[in-house]
């Protein structure tokens, strides 16, 4: 082999091997907002926004540690389930790149420190967080 072609090769896996890197970088954890209004029977709604960046997100799992959910609704096309204190959103159609859905969640609390985690068709994407 000459010392061309072996450059060549190095070259090349070193491309590749950075092009893996760049693209795990790129898949970035989606973007998580909520905003709390008081409602008139003592309850507060929570507006939870998820957008997603870089990877599609197919599911939303919450922990609210102090078990306050009450009631969950989600945008259409979506699957939510609640026990109070895990709340669990699934979808088919994935949530692409810079698009936005929003979940109304009715609490009993205002105090509200969900725990946040974002999945894609498998396995989780980014680290958890915390609302």
């Amino acid at each position: 082999m000459s010392t061309l072609r072996k450059r060549a090769i190095v070259v090349s896996v070193a491309v590749l091997l950075m092009a893996i890197a760049g693209h795990s970088v790129m898949a970035a954890a989606p973007r998580i907002t909520k905003s709390v209004t008081p409602m008139d029977d003592g309850l507060f709604m929570v507006r939870v926004r998820i957008t997603a960046s870089g990877n599609n997100v197919y599911a939303l799992r919450l922990i609210d540690p102090e078990a306050a959910i009450v009631d969950v609704f989600a945008p259409r096309g979506w699957i939510t389930v609640t026990d109070g204190e895990d709340f669990l959103a699934r979808t088919n159609t994935a949530l692409k790149d810079g698009k936005s859905v929003e979940f109304v969640i009715y609490s009993k609390s205002d105090k509200v420190a969900y725990t946040w985690t974002a999945f894609g068709k498998i396995k989780q994407i980014g680290k958890t967080g915390t609302l």
